[in-house]
């Protein structure tokens, strides 16, 4: 694969990953949390490359951000960030042994990307565990799914005004507040449109 091409592929993940931590720093000032920094721009590997880092290199452009079936987005969000724990070691295993592989960044990028070559979508994880969101091209189905799972997962989440700090005016998708396990805030976004398509973040902050 050339350069070109390997450089297009980081920068589709770096963007989505960028945009993805932006939403939960925001979403930790809905919760009232010190905002995070915002993740650097993953640099193009440079050196003796990793297994993974091979891998990644092979992977169809398409599946770095996938159109996801809403049965697969739930269920990586369920798996990963409901279900996973808090111990991103612990998570960055599971996804492993699911087959993802984590997309190269920086070292001190507060935010890791994990991809796979299907139709799975986009895990990421903070560095210290709080938050963790899945990502994909918008498909029908999605928002039904999303919210029936938020009802069934969190019967007493409490909706957070869904307006941007910055114009004070509405904007698209899901936020409430969630307690017990899994306490904190989730977030269901879209993302501005892109060449290839809307994009979606389902994502949750823990609170501790």
């Amino acid at each position: 694969m050339s350069n070109q091409v390997f450089t297009h592929m980081q920068s589709a993940a770096t963007d989505v990953a960028l945009s993805a931590a932006r939403l939960g720093f925001v979403a930790m000032g809905l919760a009232g949390c010190m905002a995070a920094p915002e993740p650097t721009t993953p640099a193009v590997p440079v050196g003796m490359p990793t297994h993974e880092q091979y891998e990644y290199a092979n992977l169809r452009p398409s599946n770095i951000v996938p159109k996801s079936s809403p049965a697969a987005l739930v269920t990586a969000f369920e798996r990963f960030c409901l279900d996973g724990g808090r111990d991103v070691s612990l998570v960055s295993q599971r996804l492993r042994r699911a087959d993802y592989v984590a997309a190269p960044r920086d070292a001190d990028s507060e935010v890791m990307a994990f991809v796979v070559d299907d139709r799975r979508p986009m895990v990421l994880l903070s560095r210290d565990g709080r938050y963790c969101a899945v990502a994909a091209e918008s498909r029908t189905g999605q928002t039904a799914r999303i919210t029936a799972m938020l009802a069934r997962r969190f019967p007493g989440a409490r909706p957070v005004d869904n307006r941007s700090e910055a114009a004070g005016v509405p904007v698209a998708g899901i936020t409430v507040q969630t307690t017990g396990s899994n306490a904190g805030i989730v977030t269901l976004r879209r993302l501005a449109p892109a060449v290839s398509g809307t994009r979606l973040v389902l994502a949750i902050l823990h609170s501790h």
